[in-house]
């Protein structure tokens, strides 16, 4: 019986083995080279087609849905988001086995033998592009339960950085049931929360907590007024450590004596000081002398109620609640098992990204986080954006599918529009858009034969904020009176007068075209670059020259 290896020469199979013990320390590995190729991976270009019929709301649109496999979509949005988004959530696959994960359109089986090794080799490719989207002060949270929980702290150690872990959230997602469990009932989740840099972070806040000043701040002083009450914590370090000898000093008493510290103080000598000339300490006499702590004010040094610092542990919030949400926008109809609640959505999006951030979800599902996303803008006035990507999870078996068009879409827009649900009073919309886009691959080689439509729609990405239909003229233009794009599909020296007009439009124009060398012996002005279509679009995509892989 012959080997697979036969066909190896010598310097191939020595390479092989280089490579293995390369891979043997410590770490995730699976094996990549033994199961069948994820067929979603290739070398094309991705164009995207603008479908203003199921779009929300009226143009310019500033969020975006994405039809299509979320490898293709990364890599078209990567062009116009690499190192622009604050907050990634996904909600991957848990590869339970039953039926939840399509590896090349069949779903994957508790049978599969390379069950855990396709999953890995599906994740890492798609995390790989996902660290490309975030900004230097990022986070991507990722859930995930019990079945594939280990192997992706190992995946994302390696991708992210162990370093740059910050938590694995605990998601209390049940609160009781599961009589048929035989062993153990399990009532959690996991989110893990990973950061592009850690040190480029800062501290973490959470919305004040409405209940906090009747539980927590029970002390007043005569900044009652403008700081409001406060609460007292204390100032002595009582851990086990080796005293550092500059935070050992005594500090004067109310009543003219003074205490040293057991080890040490937390705060330095000037500190202290300073905050004990402006009324900054309490003092509470006990039996042998005085204990300190340091006043915290309900009110912040900025004048807003103080926030609270969030848990590793999420309470309160349950699968049912995502059910619900969902149930109310469908008329009662269950589209989608388990869907996360909005409310998860909110908390982790209140830790992830302030009131004008982009936030980024591509294994959107059912549209929690644009719901979400949605709802925080509604509530204090943010400006928050979303992509939200989807694949339709056709298959053999059902190739009619379409979650993205017919649940994840459809719930976003009955959000921002007012929904009524069946025999209940109308729900106000929540506000805002969507341009809905599929993703479509050309051959990398074929770039001179994209449509207009989808030169426009990248362009507008790659310099706006915002999205509009292509409309056939003798250019495209987008922007104001400070930065603009424009867009040649085709130049004839005739219009070069009326370009020349409108380039005066705006103090610093991008102008692209087929022909750059030619428009610019016609249209040449200095707040004005030139650029050539096919060439950028090969460039920002990753392919070389000629359009290649």
């Amino acid at each position: 019986m012959g080997s697979k290896y036969d066909h190896l020469n010598r310097e191939e199979l020595i390479r092989l083995l280089e490579t293995r013990d390369r891979r043997a320390r410590f770490g995730l590995v699976w094996e990549a080279d033994e199961i069948e190729r994820d067929q979603a991976l290739n070398s094309d270009f991705v164009a995207l087609d603008l479908v203003p019929e199921l779009s929300c709301g009226p143009a310019p649109w500033r969020n975006l849905i994405v039809e299509g496999d979320n490898f293709d979509a990364l890599r078209h949005l990567r062009m116009a988001f690499a190192g622009q988004v604050k907050c990634i959530y996904i909600d991957p696959p848990y590869n339970t086995g039953n039926r939840d994960f399509v590896y090349n359109d069949r779903f994957v089986d508790k049978e599969d033998s390379w069950r855990h090794s396709k999953w890995c080799e599906f994740m890492s490719q798609r995390l790989l592009l996902a660290r490309e989207f975030l900004r230097e002060d990022g986070l991507i949270f990722v859930s995930i339960d019990d079945n594939e929980v280990a192997p992706l702290r190992l995946l994302m150690d390696r991708i992210f950085g162990a370093a740059n872990w910050l938590s694995t959230l605990i998601w209390k997602k049940s609160y009781g049931g599961g009589a048929k469990t035989k062993h153990v009932l399990g009532l959690h989740e996991y989110v893990f929360c990973f950061a592009q840099s850690k040190s480029a972070l800062p501290d973490f806040w959470l919305p004040p907590d409405p209940g906090a000043e009747k539980r927590y701040y029970k002390f007043r002083d005569e900044y009652v007024q403008t700081r409001g009450p406060y609460r007292i914590k204390p100032l002595e370090a009582t851990k086990s450590m080796d005293a550092r000898p500059n935070l050992v000093f005594a500090i004067p008493t109310p009543d003219g004596g003074e205490v040293w510290p057991k080890r040490q103080w937390w705060w330095s000598r000037d500190r202290v000081m300073k905050t004990l000339a402006e009324g900054g300490l309490h003092f509470t006499k006990t039996a042998d002398g005085w204990s300190i702590s340091y006043k915290q004010y309900l009110i912040d040094e900025s004048g807003e109620q103080r926030g609270v610092k969030p848990f590793s542990i999420i309470d309160g919030i349950y699968t049912q609640q995502g059910t619900d949400d969902l149930r109310a926008v469908f008329d009662g109809e269950v589209v989608i098992q388990f869907p996360k609640p909005v409310a998860l959505m909110e908390r982790l999006l209140q830790i992830g990204c302030g009131p004008n951030d982009l936030v980024l979800d591509f294994f959107a599902g059912s549209g929690t986080t644009a719901h979400a996303v949605h709802k925080l803008n509604a509530e204090d006035g943010g400006k928050r954006r979303v992509i939200l990507v989807s694949s339709t999870e056709a298959t053999a078996e059902a190739p009619d599918k379409n979650l993205c068009r017919d649940v994840c879409a459809t719930r976003v827009r009955r959000i921002i529009e007012g929904y009524t649900p069946g025999g209940g009073a109308p729900v106000p919309g929540l506000g805002g858009d969507f341009a809905y886009l599929r993703t479509q691959r050309v051959p990398a080689g074929r770039l001179l034969e994209l449509d207009h439509a989808q030169v426009w729609t990248a362009l507008q990405l790659m310099h706006r904020d915002t999205l509009t239909p292509f409309a056939n003229g003798k250019f495209c233009w987008a922007g104001d009176e400070d930065e603009a794009v424009m867009y040649l599909p085709r130049f004839r020296r005739e219009d070069a007068p009326l370009l020349r007009q409108q380039l005066k439009q705006s103090a610093c124009v991008v102008l692209y075209s087929w022909q750059p060398r030619t428009v610019v012996q016609h249209v040449r002005a200095g707040h004005v670059t030139h650029q050539s279509v096919s060439d950028t679009l090969a460039r920002r995509f990753g392919l070389g020259q000629g359009g290649k892989a």
